[in-house]
């Protein structure tokens, strides 16, 4: 809080916090409100939900370690993480497809369980 106080890192994060609510109000949200939008018409209104919570998990992931998964840090990483940064964008990669290959299983197991059984036929 001390830090935010300073008037030069103010200014700072307010035109950071000023443009992050620009580029998400603006551009971001209706993007991913139509593409939303889209996909629920396209696969119905009860199977978007197992493309949206490995979708956002996965793209949380990536938000929170992007530069990491990108390999945009510098030499220093390891030694100060305590940890390389090889293998990471294929980690997350395998990590996202597990996500979405649960997903799908889960919506297999639910959609067998809510399947109406087939009435025997009366003769």
């Amino acid at each position: 809080i001390l830090q935010l106080v300073d008037v030069r890192r103010a200014d700072n994060v307010l035109a950071w916090f000023l443009a992050a609510l620009i580029l998400h109000d603006l551009v971001l949200l209706p993007l991913y409100a139509a593409l939303d939008r889209l996909a629920a018409r396209a696969t119905g209104v009860r199977a978007i939900n197992y493309v949206r919570v490995p979708a956002a998990l996965s793209a949380l992931l990536f938000v929170v370690w992007f530069p990491t998964i990108l390999g945009l840090n510098d030499a220093s990483f390891g030694r100060v993480a305590g940890f390389t940064r090889d293998g990471v964008l294929e980690r997350w990669l395998a990590l996202s497809a597990a996500l979405f290959a649960i997903s799908a299983l889960l919506w297999f197991v639910m959609g067998r369980r809510e399947a109406p059984h087939a009435s025997p036929r009366a003769g």
